[in-house]
C-alpha cells in the first residue's frame, strides 16, 4: 500500500496546517472526523496512531489503488470505524467471531443486506490491502506481538455473510426475438392509445426511448441517467444524423468514450422523443431549471434515476410476455453480445467502455447472438466440407 501511497491522485489546492490533526497525509483530510474519532478510542499513544496509518493507508488503498472515487473510500472508511466503535479491539485483534456478531448485530438493527455484504467486503478488504504490504503487516507484527490479520481473511469467512440476505433471481439476457417482442407490444400500446383520442403517451414514449438506447448502444445503466440532451453532437463522418451522430460519455472510472449511431434505427426513435416527447418535461414550469438538461425525467420532473430505470425495463418486460428477469445490464450484454459479432472483440470492448477485451468477452453471450457462436458455425462448415453425404442406393 506505501506504493498506491506515493502515487495517490487526490490532493487538496491548499496546504493543511498540521495542528489538530492526526491524519500524516493531505490527501487523507477528508476524512479526518473518522480518523481522529478511531485516534480518540483507543486514547492515543502506539495503539491510536498505528491505527490511525492503517486507515489512512487503506483509505489509499481503495482511492488510489482500485481507482474508486473519494465517496467510495470514505464509505470504506465509514464502515471499517463502525466495526472498531463496536468491537472496541484494534484491526490487529480481530476475530471471525467478532465480525459475525458485528454482522449479526446490523441484521438486527434492520440494516439493508447489500449494507451488510459491503460492510464485510470492506473489513475483509482491509485485512487483505494490509497483508498484501509485507513490510507494513511485519511492522505491525513486530510492534504488536499478538496482531493476527489472517483469520478474517481466510476462505471460510464468506459463509459469515450467508443468510444475511435473500438469493437474488437469475438474471438473463434477452434474446433478439425478445427484444423485438418488447418493442412491439410498446409500439402496439402507443399506436393504440393515439389512435382511441387517448392522451399522448409520454410516458410510453419516454420508456421506449430508454430502452432503445440501452439496447442499441450498451451503455451503462448510470450513463444513462447522468446523459444531458448536450452530450449528443454532429458526426461529420454520418451528416444523415444531425446533431445526434456521437454520444460524449463520462463511464465509470471518469473514462470519457465517444460513441457513433451503432445502429441505425435508433436515430429515428431518438429524434422523436427530443423533439416531440421530451418538451412534455422541459416546457412544464414544475421541471427545476437546473434540471432541464437532463435527457430523461421522471413523473416528479426530476432526471430519471437508476433505480426508475431499472423499474421501467422490468415493467415492460414483464407487460410484453416476457417471463425472465431482465434488468438493464442485460440489455448491455445484448448489445455488447451484437456489437462483437458485427465488429469483432476489440472494437466491442471500446464501444463498452472497458480497459480490457477480455472483461468485453465475459459479456458474450451466444444466446443473445445474431448469428449465434462463430466457432460452432465455424466447425459446422468444416464438418460439411470434410464428410461426405452418403450415396443413395
Amino acid at each position: 500500500m506505501k506504493v498506491v501511497l506515493r502515487q495517490f491522485g487526490v490532493g487538496l489546492k491548499h496546504a493543511l496546517s498540521a495542528e489538530g490533526r492526526v491524519g500524516r497525509f493531505r490527501s487523507t483530510a477528508c476524512i479526518e472526523t473518522y480518523l481522529r474519532r478511531a485516534f480518540d478510542q483507543f486514547k492515543g499513544g502506539r495503539v491510536g496512531e498505528d491505527v490511525v496509518l492503517l486507515l489512512e493507508m487503506f483509505f489509499a488503498h481503495k482511492v488510489g489503488g482500485q481507482g474508486n472515487k473519494l465517496g467510495s473510500g470514505k464509505q470504506a472508511i465509514i464502515a471499517i470505524c463502525d466495526f472498531l466503535t463496536f468491537t472496541g479491539c484494534s484491526p490487529w485483534q480481530w476475530t471471525p467471531q467478532m465480525l459475525w456478531q458485528y454482522l449479526t448485530d446490523l441484521r438486527a438493527r434492520e440494516i439493508a443486506p447489500a449494507t451488510i455484504r459491503s460492510r464485510h467486503h470492506y473489513i475483509n478488504d482491509m485485512c487483505r490491502a494490509i497483508l498484501s504490504d509485507r513490510d507494513l503487516a511485519n511492522k505491525i507484527q513486530a510492534r504488536h506481538p499478538t496482531a493476527s490479520l489472517q483469520q478474517i481473511t481466510d476462505e471460510k469467512s464468506r459463509a459469515l455473510v450467508r443468510g444475511f440476505g435473500k438469493r437474488k433471481k437469475k438474471l438473463s439476457n434477452p434474446t433478439p426475438a425478445e427484444m423485438q417482442q418488447v418493442f412491439d407490444y410498446l409500439e402496439a400500446v402507443i399506436t393504440e392509445q393515439i389512435e382511441t383520442g387517448a392522451p399522448v403517451p409520454y410516458v410510453l414514449l419516454r420508456d421506449r426511448a430508454v430502452t432503445a438506447l440501452l439496447y442499441s448502444y450498451g451503455v451503462r445503466v448510470s450513463e444513462l441517467s447522468h446523459t444531458d440532451v448536450t452530450d449528443f453532437d454532429f458526426d461529420p463522418e454520418c451528416p444523415e444524423y444531425g446533431d445526434y451522430g456521437i454520444w460524449h460519455i463520462i463511464g465509470k472510472g471518469d473514462k470519457d468514450r465517444h460513441l457513433p449511431v451503432v445502429v441505425d434505427w435508433i436515430y429515428p426513435v431518438l429524434l422523436q422523443y427530443v423533439e416531440g416527447v421530451r418538451p412534455h418535461w422541459t416546457g412544464d414550469p414544475k421541471t427545476p431549471d437546473e434540471q432541464k438538461n437532463a435527457l430523461f425525467f421522471s413523473n416528479h420532473h426530476t432526471r430519471l434515476s437508476v433505480n426508475s430505470i431499472q423499474r421501467i425495463v422490468k415493467q415492460r418486460f414483464a407487460e410484453a410476455g416476457i417471463k425472465k428477469n431482465v434488468s438493464p445490464h442485460r440489455l448491455r450484454n445484448g448489445c455488447l453480445t451484437r456489437i462483437t459479432d458485427e465488429v469483432g472483440l476489440s472494437q466491442a470492448s471500446k464501444i463498452a467502455g472497458h480497459s480490457h477485451a477480455a472483461t468485453t468477452e465475459g459479456y458474450y453471450d451466444r444466446k443473445a447472438s445474431m448469428t449465434g457462436d462463430a466457432l460452432s458455425r465455424h466447425v459446422r462448415k468444416i464438418y460439411k466440407q470434410t464428410i461426405a453425404p452418403p450415396e443413395s442406393s
